[in-house]
């Protein structure tokens, strides 16, 4: 699978999760994937474009730039010996992760040898297994894990649990106003356009608090603005 389809896979689980939140009421009677918009939706009979975003502290980028490359080097390594497609979760203990070339290639080894010997044993089943409890860290690196086979879906990433920074408005409104530019590239009118912003997708650079934020001088064409926390499933109302 390429990566842009990896891409467009992940952005439309966001989607149906956002629209399956138990505080919204909209009746979705199809979701047609498109570049831009991002989406094209049929929300209560009505014609909705749907730009989606995932909001990333730049100042938090760095670092799960080094973890994503710790974990792609030890699925391209996965994947260069075996053909099954795992869906890995990793959460590291922040505090004893190390810099460095050479703790890069150590952890690339500790999470493979982990992720292969999972495999090896289990590879005749359908399997879904994670550790016991993040009380009871795998390693120094590793506080917990959850590797399964079932859904046929190649992807790892780390996921982490950790506070958040309060997001900051004018940083917001920055994002929103660059989204905002891609409705004039629209090759169709819509009944309206919308923009997801999602938020808490397992890294620590996409964790906010946004709650009790005032969003009234938010400017933008779009007719509603969400924010939506993945993992807390939790929605927010921006416009």
């Amino acid at each position: 699978m390429k990566s842009s389809e990896i891409k467009k896979r992940i952005e439309r689980r966001h989607l149906t999760d956002f629209f399956s939140n138990e505080d919204l009421n909209y009746r979705v009677y199809s979701i047609q994937d498109s570049e831009t918009p991002d989406f094209i939706v049929n929300v209560d009979t009505r014609l909705i474009s749907i730009e989606h975003t995932r909001l990333i502290n730049p100042f938090r980028k760095n670092t799960e730039e080094y973890y994503e490359r710790i974990i792609r080097n030890a699925k391209l390594r996965f994947e260069s010996r075996y053909s099954e497609k795992l869906y890995v979760i990793l959460t590291f203990n922040e505090r004893e992760v190390s810099k460095g070339r050479d703790a890069q290639e150590k952890y690339t080894d500790e999470i493979f040898n982990l992720i292969e010997s999972i495999y090896l044993c289990n590879k005749k089943l359908r399997f879904r297994i994670r550790s016991k409890s993040s009380v009871f860290p795998v390693s120094q690196l590793i506080e917990s894990f959850e590797v399964n086979n079932e859904d046929n879906f190649s992807h790892w990433q780390h996921f982490g649990s950790y506070s958040s920074d309060r997001i900051d408005i004018d940083w917001l409104q920055d994002i929103i106003s660059r989204k905002d530019r891609k409705i004039d590239k629209y090759s169709q009118k819509f009944e309206e356009n919308w923009l997801l912003l999602v938020t808490d997708f397992g890294t620590k650079a996409s964790a906010f608090q946004y709650e009790f934020t005032d969003y009234s001088s938010i400017k933008t064409r779009f007719d509603k603005v969400y924010l939506y926390g993945f993992r807390p499933d939790e929605v927010v109302s921006v416009k």
